[in-house]
C-alpha cells in the first residue's frame, strides 16, 4: 500500500489514520513501549496520550485492534476534560485494555509541583491508583505539559516515553493538530528511518474533515453536555428525595415562624428532639459493619416470611 499523502494526513480523518497505519504495518514490528526490545529489526512504538476524550480513545483502539497492531495509551488523571476515576472511564480503560493495547500513565510534573508534595510519592500514588483500577500492572509513563525539566527522565523502576533511547531515530507527534517536526512527518512517509516514535492524540482524530477551533468547539460542547446531564440529575433528586420533599414542607409550613432551639419543659417538643436522637442513634448503629448484617438478616427473613411479617 503506498504512502497517505501530506495533504490526508493534515486533514486528520480517521480514513487517514487508517491508511498511515497500514502503510508502515508493511514497513516496521508496531508495538508498544512495553514490547521494545533492543534486537536489530526495524520498529515503531506507536503511543497515544489521552489528554482530552477517552471514548475517541476507545474508538481508535478498536481501529488498531481490527487491524491487528498494538499500542500504548498514556492516561491523565489530572485532565480537567475526564474524570478516571468515574465507572464508565474506568470500563473504558477496560476494554482498551481487553484489546490488546497498554495502559500508562500520563503524569503532569507542573501539576505535582502545585501540590507541593513529594514529586516521587506523587507519582507512585498515581500508578497504584491506575493499577489498581485496572487490576493491571502499569510499566509506561509519559511526560504532560510543558516541555519542561522532568524530574524522572533517570527512573530505571518504569518506562519513560521520552528517554533518548525511545526516540532514536525519529519522534514526531501532532499535538494540537501541527505536525511536529512537520519534516520529520516527511521522512516518515518517503524515507523511513530504523526507529520511530509516532505520538498521536486520539481526541485529534474525526470521522469528518473539520478544522482545529471547530474540533475543539465539539470537545467543549460534548462537556457542556455532560455538565448538563449531570444537572438534570441533581435536579430530579431535589424533586423525589424523600429528605428533601420532607424537609421543604416543613420550612415551608414554619416560613412564618421563627425557628429556635426546643423548650425541653414542653413534653411533646421533648419526645420530639428525643425521637431525633434516636434517628441519629440508628443511622450510626446501622452505618456500622454489624448494623449491615443486622439489616441484611432482616431483609432476608422479610423476603422468606412476608405473610407473617405482614399480619
Amino acid at each position: 500500500m503506498d504512502a497517505p499523502t501530506l495533504e490526508e494526513l493534515t486533514e486528520f480523518t480517521l480514513k487517514s489514520y487508517v491508511k498511515l497505519l497500514k502503510y508502515l504495518n508493511q514497513i516496521y514490528k508496531i508495538v508498544p513501549f512495553c514490547k521494545v526490545n533492543n534486537k536489530d529489526t526495524p520498529y515503531l512504538i506507536l503511543r497515544h496520550d489521552i489528554d482530552i476524550s477517552l471514548p475517541e480513545a476507545l474508538k481508535m483502539a478498536q481501529i488498531e485492534k481490527d487491524l491487528n497492531i498494538q499500542s500504548t495509551y498514556f492516561v491523565l488523571l489530572s485532565s480537567k476534560f475526564y474524570n478516571v476515576l468515574e465507572d464508565d472511564n474506568v470500563d473504558i480503560l477496560k476494554q482498551i485494555s481487553k484489546l490488546g493495547h497498554e495502559i500508562g500513565l500520563h503524569y503532569h510534573p507542573a501539576q505535582y509541583r502545585l501540590y507541593k508534595q513529594n514529586p516521587n510519592k506523587t507519582l507512585e500514588i498515581e500508578i497504584q491508583l491506575l493499577e489498581h483500577l485496572l487490576g493491571k500492572k502499569v510499566f509506561s509513563i509519559a511526560r504532560h505539559g510543558p516541555w519542561d525539566r522532568d524530574p524522572f527522565a533517570r527512573t530505571k523502576k518504569y518506562i519513560n516515553a521520552n528517554h533518548p533511547h525511545l526516540r532514536r531515530d525519529l519522534f514526531i507527534h501532532e499535538s494540537d493538530r501541527a505536525w511536529t517536526p512537520l519534516e520529520g512527518l516527511i521522512r516518515l512517509l518517503n524515507n523511513p528511518p530504523k526507529r520511530v516514535q509516532l505520538l498521536t492524540h486520539p481526541e485529534n482524530w474525526q470521522e469528518d474533515k473539520i478544522d482545529r477551533n471547530t474540533l475543539l468547539e465539539r470537545h467543549f460542547q460534548a462537556l457542556a453536555k455532560k455538565n448538563l446531564m449531570l444537572k438534570k440529575q441533581i435536579l430530579e433528586c431535589f424533586r423525589t428525595d424523600p429528605l428533601i420533599i420532607n424537609y421543604d414542607k416543613m420550612m415551608k409550613k414554619n416560613e412564618n415562624e421563627q425557628l429556635h432551639v426546643p423548650e425541653f419543659r414542653d413534653k411533646k417538643k421533648l419526645r420530639q428532639a428525643l425521637d431525633n436522637y434516636n434517628d441519629l442513634f440508628r443511622y450510626y448503629i446501622i452505618n456500622t459493619r454489624l448494623g449491615w448484617s443486622v439489616h441484611q438478616l432482616k431483609t432476608k427473613f422479610q423476603n422468606t416470611f412476608p405473610k407473617f411479617i405482614s399480619s
